[in-house]
């Protein structure tokens, strides 16, 4: 490979890692002929430097984050699913972030929103229980046994009429979770908001976080297909997953 090959793989791999974008998106803004960012998309594509999501464009695959992260180094969960998100909030022209498990709680680490006049606010930075909600309640969903059972056995705080606190019909929720991968719940946390959430597994079969979508439910999911958002967004917490599992500790 020639010097200015190697200075375009470069090239094409940071402006990746700033933007995920197709292949026409990449060419224009490198200005490359499509034929030839395609050639080189292919290549860096086949080394595992680069991935080709559902809706065609291209974000940075495992090899490139091993390299980053060293090999016994786990990487950052924001950024490995930084992809993720923005591709499930152009999907659903809803709002999608990730979550991570902290203790009992599930701390939201960032989300991308779409361009919608009604947006849902920012949890950005909020540390929430796992119970009212299917963002914590997918991570609960893989607790040990001794932990779901501490949990469900203190007094569950309500935070309005729809949130579910009793312990019985939680430990249904979670078989739910782990036979299906995850969850839809609608104002168990906040009024007005649905989600759906489906958990992000290292590579012991904890889960490390969640990742999720949710909008005001008076438009979301409206007449959209429940069934295929539900099957994208788990295959996207599986792909995230996956790099996951390339760091053992």
């Amino acid at each position: 490979m020639s010097v200015t090959s190697i200075d375009r793989s470069f090239r094409i791999l940071q402006e990746i890692s700033e933007q995920p974008g197709s292949l026409s998106d990449l060419s224009r803004s490198l200005d490359i002929p499509t034929s030839t960012m395609g050639r080189f998309l292919g290549s860096l594509r086949a080394a595992g430097a680069i991935q080709r999501e559902s809706d065609g464009t291209y974000s940075i695959g495992p090899t490139i984050i091993r390299l980053a992260g060293g090999a016994t180094a786990r990487p950052d969960l924001l950024t490995v699913a930084g992809a993720h998100i923005s591709a499930l909030a152009k999907l659903t022209n809803e709002t999608a972030g990730i979550a991570a498990a902290v203790d009992d709680d599930v701390l939201h680490l960032g989300q991308i929103s779409s361009d919608a006049d009604v947006q849902v606010r920012d949890w950005t930075g909020e540390q929430v229980p796992a119970h009212p909600g299917c963002t914590g309640l997918v991570v609960m969903a893989y607790w040990p046994d001794e932990q779901v059972d501490r949990y469900l056995a203190q007094p569950l705080e309500s935070f309005n009429e729809y949130t579910v606190t009793d312990p019985e019909a939680i430990r249904k929720r979670l078989e739910h979770i782990r036979a299906t991968g995850y969850l839809w719940t609608t104002d168990e946390y906040a009024l007005g908001v649905t989600s759906a959430a489906a958990p992000v597994r290292d590579s012991s079969g904890r889960a490390v976080g969640a990742l999720h979508v949710f909008g005001p439910s008076y438009r979301f999911p409206g007449p959209a297909d429940t069934d295929s958002l539900s099957t994208e967004l788990c295959r996207r917490a599986e792909q995230i997953s996956s790099v996951l599992r390339f760091h053992v500790q």
